[in-house]
């Protein structure tokens, strides 16, 4: 081989090598809010956080990121937040399956049973590993904060994420982080100050 093939050789490679980088660094999640200003939720309202349905085969989803989401509220000072134990301890007593909580005529009952002015609702439809050159977390969380007295969905948001490690790999739990912090970010810019 002449030198001037293995240069080129190499340079292919290089160029190779670059153009995966790229592409890695280049991945984004997707991202897409919406508020309602007809009926725009406010800093004020008491909100009560329920466990998200899980459409994944993570035991835990669902309750990882309605907690996650709580955290993130408190962090940021949206809402007042009931507590928790309260909520399970009220679901407890009747019976209720998380499944259902995802439907907007049966949060609004619930937000009324609880005393809220609204809950947020929602379910986990990715939050795990995804397969190929490198095992990549990936999480999917979609919410809805929806009024106890109108039953109108006040905001809503879709967001999803990928891991975003080339050298190092996040877990699960640090992109589910991500896309709540993504969540509530875009909802503390759109709400009425």
């Amino acid at each position: 081989m002449r030198i001037q093939e293995v240069k080129t050789l190499f340079r292919h490679a290089i160029l190779g090598i670059v153009v995966l980088i790229l592409s890695a660094c280049n991945r984004g999640g997707y991202n897409q809010n919406f508020v309602n200003y007809n009926a725009a939720p406010t800093r004020a309202m008491l909100v009560a956080i329920l466990p998200f349905e899980n459409l994944t085969t993570h035991r835990n989803a669902g309750i990882i990121a309605s907690e996650l989401l709580t955290t993130e509220l408190y962090r940021q000072g949206i809402f007042r937040i009931l507590e928790q134990s309260r909520i399970r301890k009220w679901m407890a007593n009747n019976k209720i399956n998380p499944a259902q909580l995802t439907e907007t005529t049966y949060a609004q009952a619930v937000a009324r049973a609880l005393g809220v002015h609204a809950v947020i609702i929602g379910s986990v439809s990715e939050f795990g590993y995804q397969h190929g050159l490198k095992e990549e977390p990936t999480v999917g969380i979609n919410t809805r904060l929806v009024s106890g007295s109108s039953g109108q969905v006040l905001w809503a948001s879709s967001t999803s994420d990928t891991g975003r490690g080339i050298f190092t790999r996040d877990s699960a739990n640090e992109t589910a982080q991500r896309v709540v912090v993504k969540m509530v970010t875009e909802l503390n810019n759109r709400l009425p100050d």
